[in-house]
């Protein structure tokens, strides 16, 4: 069996994850990189096997196959190309990326390197009821596509400084480009794809970092390809505890949603035609961990979703088939949170999405 030397940039996020590359039967995970000393302590108390880095050309020069890329998303494209310029698989952390511009740089740098796999990585797509409700989908159980809403609430206000007291790159961020949470589930569903959005925000600077404005609270109203329309709500700015993922999907036969608010273990209530005298929504005990997982599957710290997801890039990897959330689904991910915002600072005029193939 071929083993596969994996790589981690960007080691506060990315310690979790490689902790589940670990538990790959061909992986071995042999590399970290970091600018901050106690994310690289910390890496390396857990993988002493890993060589350790503060440059990340150096920790490319190691001969690797995967990087797993969780930086900073500013940082994310430039530590995307790099690393399949230096002939590695890459799966990358959401958001895609800062811009239209880079989310091209990464189209093209993707198209550039066909041996290597890219694929996003959108753990959100691997809870399993949304597993379950794209099988319910498939089988017509909801009949065609109306319409869709979903939320991500967390309040990040913490997150908005390093720990040297200087702003992070979330305190600049929008809050709608990060919709992937949201949107790539109901499109990993539906199999729809957004051509035009409405974008809304709520405008004002940040309490942790005053004077900054940051658009910490932002609304995209999407039309679909079928006609559909899809409604997210990203609010990182928000009072509220514990943060929840909110997700409803109704289809000409049937509604799916999670419960709300929600409730633990996670469960989905539905309507569906093809159920005989229903009077009132149904409860499925689908929760959000797939049943087949080893119990170590939950140490990536968003249940068995991350284990699902990189189980499903190595499969790529291993027989050279596509990734399930390749470059174009990426791109349909993550450019409606970018044209939401520009469609927001314009008053809310509908901007189209662009549309690059795949």
């Amino acid at each position: 069996m071929r083993t596969y030397r994996v790589g981690v940039v960007g080691l506060r996020r990315g310690l979790d994850p490689a902790c589940i590359f670990e538990l790959m039967p061909d992986c071995d995970v042999a590399a970290g990189c970091d600018i901050d000393a106690g994310a690289l302590e910390r890496f390396g108390a857990r993988f002493p096997q890993a060589s350790l880095h503060t440059a990340y050309d150096e920790m490319l020069a190691q001969g690797l196959d995967i990087v797993f890329v969780a930086s900073p998303v500013p940082l994310h494209c430039q530590h995307t190309v790099a690393a399949l310029e230096a002939g590695c698989h890459v799966l990358q952390e959401v958001t895609l990326a800062s811009s239209l511009d880079e989310c091209r740089e990464l189209l093209s740098a993707v198209e550039a390197h066909p041996r290597q796999k890219f694929m996003l990585a959108e753990n959100c797509c691997y809870w399993a009821h949304i597993l379950s409700w794209r099988e319910m989908w498939r089988a017509g159980l909801l009949g065609g596509f109306m319409y869709a809403e979903a939320e991500y609430i967390h309040d990040t206000r913490h997150l908005l400084r390093n720990p040297d007291g200087s702003p992070a790159w979330r305190a600049s961020m929008p809050a709608i480009h990060y919709c992937t949470h949201s949107l790539g589930p109901l499109l990993k569903v539906t199999g729809e794809r957004c051509v035009a959005v409405s974008g809304m925000r709520v405008a004002g600077g940040s309490e942790a970092l005053p004077g900054r404005a940051r658009s910490g609270v932002e609304v995209a109203i999407l039309q679909t390809a079928s006609g559909g329309v899809i409604k997210i709500l990203v609010a990182f700015g928000i009072t509220r505890e514990p943060m929840f993922h909110y997700y409803s999907i109704y289809g000409t036969k049937g509604v799916l949603e999670t419960s709300r608010p929600p409730v633990s273990p996670l469960q989905t209530n539905a309507w569906l035609d093809s159920v005989p005298h229903l009077r009132n929504m149904i409860e499925i005990p689908v929760t959000e961990n797939v049943t087949d997982a080893p119990a170590e599957a939950v140490q990536g710290g968003h249940g068995t979703a991350e284990y699902s997801m990189i189980e499903a890039f190595m499969s790529c990897i291993r027989d050279d088939t596509r990734p399930p959330l390749d470059i174009h689904a990426a791109l349909q991910m993550a450019l409606p949170g970018l044209c939401a915002h520009q469609s927001a600072l314009q008053g809310g005029q509908m901007v189209e999405i662009p549309d690059w193939g795949g």
